[in-house]
């Protein structure tokens, strides 16, 4: 390809992106705060920067410590409002923006690693018109952070298995140790599910036993876990709290410590098409081309991306507890297989 070419293929991904980018961040404040979720955030957020510990979220100056969910989110959220000169609902809904434009990019790019620079613009385009993720990411609150680090490490897993290049441990551990800092329960499935699947569908869940991989994931694990093993040092009756919420799957509870928003087993089989709406108008196509395929039998790398996609929904289905935004780190792996799809249709046009 010639620089012209090169160039002409920088500018169309920028252009693509940055109508992403206006789009997530148009009129960012005018809504108000209306879910429970972003309420909460706020409130930490305010109390963090108004008293500076970073430490132990707050929702006032005499409230109990909030340890339902890691801090990464208050963190980050705090920062912005700190570079902003103080906190707003801009600054809160900010890094739902930019985490959502990180998801964006590494679509674009793991897209064009699987099929070309026109499957990368074509995956990121589908990801632009998924309803959850564009609605999602004006929300403040951890979910659009988590579907990030889920999908950098399910990325970074992909290469890591198709290369087998061992300097991807390193990448893996700190994308997984994100993760976990962001929702703790809800990360280690949404990452470790359709990775263990994946090792056991292939016959090589010893891989995960090599010294390597287990050092790197004592690495992670200490990145991970070095947040709640100061809090139960600093606040008394933390390690009691931290056990009652990790009984509890994702951290849905009441204040009698009660899952919450309990639905049957097919709850998002009808859910998902509609709020992924219009991309999932994709989805009878896309069904047709993995019956064709035979799930992708020739293409390895769309079939981990399949298999991740299912992997998923059908452990968030199973989980007693279901809510929409539950299935946000699924967009991406969606988006991957229908831009795939689309490239291929075009490609035996030209032809």
């Amino acid at each position: 390809m010639g620089r012209a070419g090169a160039t002409k293929r920088f500018c169309l991904a920028a252009s693509v992106i940055a109508v992403i980018a206006f789009g997530l961040s148009f009129h960012l404040g005018a809504e108000r705060v209306w879910r429970s979720s972003e309420k909460r955030c706020f409130a930490v957020v305010n109390e963090m920067v108004r008293s500076g510990d970073w430490l132990v979220p707050r929702m006032s100056p005499d409230g109990p410590p909030r340890l339902q969910k890691p801090p990464l989110y208050y963190w980050a959220a705090t920062m912005s409002a700190r570079l902003a000169g103080g906190p707003s609902i801009v600054t809160l809904r900010s890094v739902s923006v930019l985490a959502s434009l990180g998801t964006a990019l590494i679509v674009f790019f793991w897209g064009r690693s699987i099929g070309g620079f026109a499957c990368g613009i074509a995956s990121t385009l589908v990801l632009a018109a998924t309803a959850l993720f564009i609605v999602r990411a004006r929300y403040g609150d951890a979910e659009p952070l988590l579907s990030f680090a889920t999908t950098l490490a399910l990325a970074s897993f992909e290469r890591l298995w198709r290369t087998r290049d061992a300097r991807q441990l390193p990448v893996l551990a700190a994308f997984v140790a994100l993760a976990f800092l962001t929702k703790a329960t809800a990360a280690l499935l949404t990452i470790f599910a359709p990775i263990l699947l994946w090792l056991a569908l292939h016959q090589e869940l010893g891989l995960a036993l090599h010294p390597r991989v287990l050092v790197w994931t004592a690495v992670s694990a200490t990145a991970g876990l070095a947040w709640y093993v100061a809090i139960v040092v600093t606040v008394p009756g933390a390690f009691l709290q931290l056990v009652g919420y990790a009984l509890v799957p994702v951290g849905a509870i009441t204040a009698h410590h009660v899952a919450t928003h309990f639905e049957h087993l097919l709850y998002y089989v009808p859910r998902f098409p509609l709020q992924t709406l219009p991309a999932s108008l994709l989805l009878v196509w896309l069904i047709a081309d993995a019956w064709r395929s035979r799930f992708w039998r020739d293409d390895e790398r769309l079939r981990f991306v399949a298999t991740s996609f299912l992997t998923l929904f059908a452990a968030w289905s199973l989980i007693p507890q279901k809510q929409m935004h539950y299935l946000l780190p699924l967009t991406p792996l969606f988006a991957l297989l229908c831009g795939q799809r689309i490239t291929r249709y075009l490609s035996r046009g030209r032809g």
